[in-house]
């Protein structure tokens, strides 16, 4: 049972909020460290595109442990974003990598066949190759909101991916603008810029998935009141 939030001013919100903020932020970088040294050590070009794809697995609990620590101060005032992200991290790990691996390496295979369309001769065919390679992206980020808050068997994770994209729409819709966002920073400004906005990049993204969170849990879950019901 949650303690309830207590009456405070608004430069302590403020201020409590940055905090929140650079410590998610700081925790995300540490945990993405494996990735950042590699994509940043291997070169651009076609043969490399799926070891940068690889590389990112680190990222999975790192995302599905912000998510989860974005959730808990939601409801939860006490001033401790450091052990909430460490929590998340440990109860989501196995979940996170279930769900994201094989999304990654089907993600993988996609950015290498692109890569090496005119060599393979199927450059016709990456325009789909993009298309589904979008449509994975939007897979695994929906996947790891899922296991961020709900402990469901892998193949019901994807079940429910599959329904909640297609019954909310407007979320999904979010999570098109939350990418096209992304990947605008990225060739704009460079990929480092996301080591600064990664902790407004997944709260952005935990407040856009929240009515999916509202409806898996009104249809999914069996609270209290539904137990003494039946």
């Amino acid at each position: 049972m949650t303690s309830p939030r207590r009456s405070r001013g608004l430069f302590t919100e403020i201020t409590e909020a940055v905090y929140w903020f650079l410590v998610i932020d700081v925790m995300l970088v540490l945990a993405s460290a494996p990735t950042i040294v590699v994509w940043a050590l291997i070169a651009r070009g076609e043969l490399n595109a799926l070891l940068f794809t690889i590389a990112a697995l680190p990222l999975l609990p790192a995302i599905s442990a912000a998510l989860y620590t974005w959730r808990v101060r939601s409801t939860d005032d006490e001033l401790v974003p450091a052990r909430r992200f460490l929590h998340g991290y440990r109860v989501n790990l196995r979940d996170s990598l279930m769900a994201g691996v094989p999304a990654l390496l089907v993600l993988g295979l996609l950015l290498f066949n692109i890569a090496h369309g005119g060599a393979a001769g199927t450059r016709a065919l990456n325009a789909v190759f993009l298309v589904l390679a979008v449509l994975v992206l939007l897979v695994l980020t929906r996947a790891l909101s899922i296991v961020s808050a709900f402990s469901f068997r892998t193949i019901d994770v994807f079940r429910l991916t599959a329904f909640t994209l297609l019954t909310k729409p407007l979320s999904t819709l979010a999570l098109i603008s939350l990418g096209v966002l992304t990947l605008g920073l990225m060739v704009v400004v460079g990929e480092f810029l996301l080591l600064v906005t990664a902790s407004l990049l997944t709260f952005a993204l935990w407040a856009s998935e929240k009515p999916v969170s509202q409806l898996l849990t009104e249809r999914f879950v069996l609270t209290d009141e539904t137990a003494q019901a039946e």
